[in-house]
């Protein structure tokens, strides 16, 4: 189940940061600003976090940890996208 989960976390991960990495091509806002740094730093610990099952870090499965990073990535980028598109965003 969590393999799933993760593997759907992933394609959105892909999908997303296609879409992102246009949007700064297409725009400059100062919004980006605040938004990179978040998405460059989630993504460093991404690729730093190991892919095998049943390890820990700080007592949690790594793959509980790579989840939520998923999660939050896809949150920050959508929260971003929706903010340059609307005038009055969130930041």
């Amino acid at each position: 189940m969590l393999d799933t989960v993760e593997f759907i976390l992933k394609i959105l991960f892909f999908i997303l940061s296609i879409i992102w990495a246009e949007k700064i091509i297409v725009l400059r806002t100062d919004k980006q600003i605040v938004i990179n740094p978040l998405l460059i730093l989630i993504s460093s610990i991404l690729v730093m976090l190991t892919q095998g099952h049943g390890r820990e870090f700080l007592g949690v499965d790594v793959q509980y940890i790579r989840i939520a990073l998923y999660s939050i990535y896809s949150f920050i980028v959508l929260l971003g996208l929706y903010s340059i598109n609307k005038k009055n965003g969130f930041f």
